[in-house]
């Protein structure tokens, strides 16, 4: 009996510590998975970013060209003595992050007038450079990333009038160098390969770098990066389209930015690596430790239950029915109580939850300020680029200066009220009012519209003008934006030369608006579109979602604004293309009193 007693406890015991350990490890690797999604999705946006940035300085500075006078003189007399952007070029380079600028100087005609990298001139571009050709037929600014005979560059022409004549081009070349050191400055590693296709073309290579027949584009890769590269083969790598790589072998995580022509063919793959001592792991560390004890807590209370029942004696079966009856008696005294407790922590729940959507409402929205702002900064870099290129060239006059000043001024209000249209969002409904719902969908839809269009989403709207409704016009907002951003997120994963569509339809019928809300993504599996409203279910990876979103939705419509809501998959054609999509439907009263 002894034995037997200690060998129930000690099987129990394993068993619970086998089970915990499994527990520990798939949550951790679960943990793990996450961290490293939302690296690579902060590193793909890091790049994207500075590569927008580069591409808009490069413009701007092109632009500004324009207005020297030395250059029109020299276009109209082809006297190139008067032209100093050599001298530029270094003023740059010892000034800003223009590293290593090169300008050329072209004539209607097509011909080199000037090359600040080298002194070959006068030969016609017209041959080589459709381009230029594309150019001298329709005058008109071009700022693209191209490969040439020497590099991967950004590349901006823009033209120059004289007394309202088109007389020739100024075209700023810049490299991707100065992106990369901007890279290393947050301990992200870059690897900058042209696409092999590129190899012949290349036949003065900038940086005489090459892995296979990848040219390598930065001056400063590491040979440690470029050998790991090398030895899982650049074109494995390139064409397996993985989210990331974890390279535990050399400590690394890796992802690929893949940088297309204007046609949306390969052109440049920008392999990003970022040490795993650089990644903060503590909230993972934490996690480990607190289920840790939990599960030490755990075992030794199971142990504790386990030895008890094992030693425990038989009593007689009618001393063991008086127990039950006294814990019955006791049970049924404390029963209405206990039911006023759970309906209270079903209360509390429901708060947390709705405070979480809130917060993960709140994060989209910082998103979304990025992007709003990013076009107002561009535009602020280049006027104060403008001013800083008068100088350099000693021709500043205040007419000019005043037109800089107020493109800036103007851009700073744009910046101030989309601050202010955001805090609007947050600010929470304390009772029912009548609004407009398309101004109130218009209001949402101006919140994501940078997101859009980063993302190329189309939004295709069907919206009566003269619905009016009385209900929490934030609640009423915030249900919406959760359905539009997971439809958002769902064809952002499209094909890049796929359409990603969003329809809204809204119209009244009977006494209630309808609210429709579909798109392009494929549809939700059948086998589980019945739970997407239940909490914690996500149909995403869980690095992308919770499960909250539709679940506050849901919640929202149906028990404050005493509306409905339903989803199903439909078959539908746009512009003579069939697709297949979720469709969300919303009813709401037009004058509930909520």
């Amino acid at each position: 009996m002894k034995i037997n007693r200690y060998t129930v406890v000690i099987t129990l015991a394993s068993v619970a510590i086998l089970i915990a350990y499994i527990i520990l490890q798939e949550r951790t690797k679960l943990l793990e998975t996450e961290k490293y999604s939302s690296i690579s999705k902060a590193m793909q946006t890091e790049i994207k970013t500075l590569i927008d940035e580069k591409k808009n300085a490069t413009l701007a500075l092109g632009i500004s060209l324009t207005f020297n006078k030395h250059l029109t003189d020299a276009l109209q007399t082809h006297n190139t003595k008067s032209i100093k952007l050599d001298e530029l070029s270094l003023v740059l380079k010892e000034n800003s992050d223009f590293k290593n600028v090169w300008f050329q100087v072209i004539t209607k005609d097509g011909k080199s007038l000037y090359r600040s990298w080298i002194d070959k001139t006068g030969d016609s571009l017209v041959k080589f450079r459709p381009d230029v050709v594309e150019l001298l037929k329709s005058p008109k600014i071009m700022s693209t990333i191209s490969v040439g005979k020497f590099d991967m560059t950004f590349k901006s022409m823009v033209p120059i009038y004289a007394e309202n004549q088109f007389i020739g081009i100024i075209e700023v070349i810049t490299h991707f160098n100065s992106i990369s050191k901007k890279l290393l400055k947050k301990n992200i590693e870059p690897l900058i390969l042209v696409d092999e296709k590129y190899k012949k073309q290349l036949i003065y290579p900038f940086t005489k770098l090459f892995i296979d027949d990848y040219y390598v584009a930065n001056l400063d890769a590491k040979d440690k990066y470029m050998n790991i590269v090398r030895s899982y083969n650049p074109k494995n790598l390139i064409d397996s389209n993985q989210e990331y790589y974890r390279l535990d072998k050399h400590n690394n995580i890796m992802t690929i930015y893949k940088l297309p022509d204007i046609n949306g063919t390969k052109m440049g793959h920008i392999m990003l690596f970022k040490n795993f001592n650089d990644i903060d792991m503590s909230d993972i560390n934490l996690m480990r430790e607190k289920m840790i004890f939990y599960i030490f807590s755990f075992i030794v209370l199971l142990i504790l239950f386990s030895y008890y029942f094992a030693t425990k004696k038989f009593i007689s079966e009618i001393s063991l029915k008086n127990e039950e009856m006294k814990r019955l008696n006791k049970s049924l005294s404390i029963a209405l109580k206990e039911q006023q407790l759970i309906q209270q922590q079903k209360n509390q729940q429901q708060e947390v939850l709705f405070q979480q959507s809130k917060m993960a409402a709140m994060g989209e929205m910082i998103g979304n300020i990025a992007h709003q702002w990013r076009q107002p900064i561009s535009v602020i870099s280049m006027w104060a680029n403008n001013i800083i290129v008068d100088i350099d060239m000693q021709d500043i006059n205040t007419d000019k200066l005043k037109k800089y000043a107020y493109k800036i001024n103007e851009q700073t209000i744009h910046l101030s009220q989309t601050i202010d249209d955001f805090r609007n969002f947050f600010v929470p409904d304390k009772s029912t009012v009548t609004f407009n719902l398309k101004s109130s969908i218009t209001k949402t839809l101006n919140l994501l519209s940078a997101s859009f269009k980063v993302h190329e989403i189309e939004i295709i709207k069907n919206i009566d003008n003269d619905i009016k409704i009385n209900a929490l016009e934030n609640e009423l907002t915030q249900a919406i934006l959760n359905i539009i951003k997971n439809a958002k997120d769902i064809i952002s994963t499209l094909d890049f030369n796929s359409k990603k569509l969003i329809f809204i339809n809204i119209y009244q019928k009977e006494e209630n608006a309808i609210i429709e809300i579909l798109d392009n993504g494929g549809g939700i599996n059948e086998d589980i579109i019945h739970k997407i409203f239940e909490p914690y279910f996500t149909t995403k990876h869980k690095s992308q979602g919770t499960g909250i979103g539709l679940y506050m939705t849901e919640s929202i419509i149906t028990k404050h604004l005493h509306g409905k809501i339903s989803v199903h998959n439909i078959d539908f054609s746009h512009d003579n293309i069939e697709y297949k999509g979720a469709l969300f439907k919303i009813e709401i009263p037009l004058n509930e009193k909520i």
